[in-house]
């Protein structure tokens, strides 16, 4: 009996023992995974044009991460265009998940391009890493239109069915369902005109070949400030100091819910935590930074930091808020 205590006792410190090693053996793989991530240059893609908002605060936020990142490495961004910003993400969606292939997104993408039932992905298909900002959408026009206040402009829009003209950065962009949210609210007609960034459709208002843009806001900050464009209306859901005197249309037209903007990074599903968590604290340190600050306060906006879980939160919100708005304007089913 002695005997068979003992080796029952020697077999169940063996396990323990055992236990131990496996633990600090995981333990070790993910202290190894932290260190040795990342080996090599990250790619990093956004779905828009050069000059618009996201591609303008992803390259100023990656400029300002990879000062943070490990072993000396960088974040390399180029950009992917069409069908609004969702051939890109496709493409982040069925990278391998090993951290060096990432995404910019925009609320456009990500949140409203899915409703369509024409992307690949879903909202939730990647790892959010680190929301960067979050800016509302305005109705701008040029400074000499015959239009000076948005109650001169939808007195015109009442009278002239689908004949005002306005750009976005894409159909079934966020700045499209705004403005197409704002037709069925208000009951008239406007004609869209969809590009392949902001930037484009600020040109071809410039240009006189569109009547109208619906951009973000700091997209419409150097040209307000230089007098070439007016503001008639904050399509946002909050309110912007710097166009206080433009109606807020989410207070002063009753059902209209109020359109942003968000840029963020996310990875492919089933990135590593470990992973993740790099990322994550490079951005977070980055968004920090009083040059990155200074350069996104010129163009009227500021870093809106929020780490994985946080984003996950808003970007799961933001599906939901968003199908149900696009269904009742009838731009879904």
């Amino acid at each position: 009996m002695k005997i068979g205590r003992r080796v029952l006792s020697s077999i169940a410190l063996l396990a323990f023992v055992s236990s131990i090693s496996v633990g600090c053996a995981k333990t070790n793989t993910s202290a190894k995974a932290e260190m040795d991530y990342p080996k090599k240059p990250i790619e990093m893609t956004v779905g828009f044009a050069a000059g618009g908002m996201a591609d303008i605060v992803t390259r100023l936020s990656v400029e300002a991460a990879g000062k943070h990142l490990p072993n000396k490495q960088s974040i390399v961004v180029s950009n992917k265009l069409g069908a609004s910003g969702s051939v890109q993400l496709a493409e982040v969606f069925q990278q391998k998940p090993d951290g060096y292939k990432l995404g910019s997104v925009t609320t456009g993408n990500l949140i409203i391009q899915p409703n369509f039932g024409n992307t690949p992905y879903k909202s939730n298909d990647f790892e959010p890493v680190a929301l960067l900002n979050t800016a509302p959408n305005v109705l701008v026009v040029k400074s000499d239109a015959p239009w000076k206040t948005y109650k001169e402009w939808l007195e015109y829009v009442k009278k002239n069915p689908s004949k005002f003209t306005y750009g976005t950065a894409g159909t079934g962009d966020t700045k499209h369902v705004a403005m197409e949210t704002l037709n069925v609210t208000k009951n008239i007609k406007t004609k869209h005109v969809g590009f392949e960034g902001s930037a484009q459709s600020i040109t071809a208002l410039m240009g006189g070949h569109i009547m109208g843009a619906v951009v973000g806001l700091q997209e419409a900050m150097p040209l307000t400030q230089s007098g070439k464009i007016r503001v008639l209306a904050n399509l946002g859901s909050s309110k912007a100091d710097a166009y206080k005197d433009a109606p807020f249309l989410k207070e002063t037209e009753q059902g209209f819910p109020g359109f942003d903007t968000f840029t963020g990074i996310l990875a492919p599903k089933n990135t590593p935590k470990e992973v993740i968590k790099i990322l994550d604290e490079a951005f977070k340190k980055g968004l920090k930074d009083p040059k990155l600050i200074e350069e996104l306060k010129k163009i009227g906006t500021e870093p809106t930091y929020a780490g994985p879980e946080e984003f996950k939160k808003i970007i799961k919100t933001s599906a939901k808020t968003s199908e149900e708005i696009m269904k009742k304007a009838g731009l879904t089913k």
